[in-house]
């Protein structure tokens, strides 16, 4: 039987308009981050994200990343196929496996374009979130 060791959330808040309203660049920008507790052993992390976007030129094409501290472990590239103006929610999730032990381990969600020829903006909701747990 598993055993949870730790979970961690992250929900950004939205600006008083009650939208993100973070345009996104070819550059990563930083969407959600947390901590979770690795526990020795055996063990996996559940990862799970979901990201509302809209499209502002053509139909944008956005690179998701998810890092274990400095080091990409997950990326989808998502096409959105949208109309300008119109809102999409991208959801993604993956595994992490045997991941070293440690009492914070740092879990970090950006967005990029792949291209310039294209506009998109992150409008909410951003929910990241993670279950780390060790199993015989």
């Amino acid at each position: 039987m598993a055993n949870v060791v730790s979970v961690g959330t992250s929900v950004p808040a939205p600006q008083v308009s009650g939208s993100l309203d973070r345009e996104v660049t070819t550059a990563p920008i930083t969407l959600a981050l947390f901590g979770l507790v690795i526990p020795q052993g055996d063990n996996r992390v559940i990862l799970n994200a979901t990201v509302g976007v809209r499209s502002a030129l053509l139909a944008p094409v956005l690179i998701f990343n998810i890092f274990r501290g400095n080091q990409i472990i997950f990326s989808s590239r998502e096409e959105v196929l949208l109309s300008a103006g119109q809102e999409q929610t991208v959801s993604l999730h993956a595994i992490d496996t045997n991941v070293p032990a440690t009492i914070n381990e740092a879990y970090l969600l950006t967005v990029q374009l792949e291209d310039a020829l294209s506009a998109a903006e992150v409008v909410g909701p951003v929910n990241f979130s993670g279950v780390s747990y060790s199993y015989p």
